[in-house]
């Protein structure tokens, strides 16, 4: 069964810091596969017999929310039950509604975890950099962390991002409010746009408009 995963996929300047942590972890503690691409979870993983009506619920919230996402980049933090390293993201209250109203839609259908049912306050925004760990290795990077340059923001462009065993199904970009396939998704044309856009909303922002 297609194991689904909707998640905000990081690009640009934030993306790179990100990646940088965990290969700077994979070096020095041989972290090998314990290591994950750059995301924000918004669900999931789950499953569903019913992928043409996830994939128009999908559509449907990121259509009917109207809103830019925001959210700010952080410092560190752990899961010590299940051993999860990640960066703290913290969110402006349009992802948060976002979210919520996404579980809400395709709940009914969907293998949902409690987690992704809880209040928007409740939920823990993150982005992992390493999971599965054995507590020691666990415990060495929490100590290696003490002293760690927190990560720093940059405008980027935002997406939601519907996944199927990992392979883009579609796509969201609240920077040119359209749905994008696998491909577009996937284009440097269509990423090349989304900075262009955000040069100038930084423009527009620095003259106080």
């Amino acid at each position: 069964m297609t194991r689904y995963l909707i998640d905000i996929r990081l690009m640009g300047p934030v993306k790179e810091q990100i990646h940088t942590l965990s290969e700077q972890l994979r070096e020095k503690f041989n972290l090998g596969n314990k290591l994950v691409a750059p995301h924000i979870t918004l669900a999931g993983p789950f499953s569903t017999g019913e992928e043409k009506k996830l994939v128009g619920d999908f559509t449907r919230v990121c259509l009917d929310h109207g809103k830019k996402l925001n959210y700010n980049v952080g410092g560190y933090g752990f899961f010590d039950d299940t051993r999860v390293v990640f960066v703290t993201i913290t969110p402006d209250e349009s992802l948060k509604q976002f979210r919520c109203r996404l579980a809400k839609a395709i709940s009914p259908y969907c293998s949902l975890r409690d987690y992704d049912l809880v209040p928007a306050e409740d939920f823990r925004f993150h982005a992992t950099l390493a999971m599965k760990l054995d507590w020691l290795t666990y415990r060495r990077i929490q100590w290696h962390f003490r002293k760690q340059e927190p990560v720093v923001y940059r405008h980027h462009p935002i997406r939601a991002t519907l996944l199927g065993n990992s392979k883009i199904v579609c796509e969201y970009d609240f920077v040119q409010q359209r749905m994008l396939t696998r491909a577009q998704a996937l284009s440097r044309a269509t990423r090349m746009r989304d900075f262009q856009i955000l040069r100038l909303w930084g423009e527009k922002i620095k003259e106080g408009e």
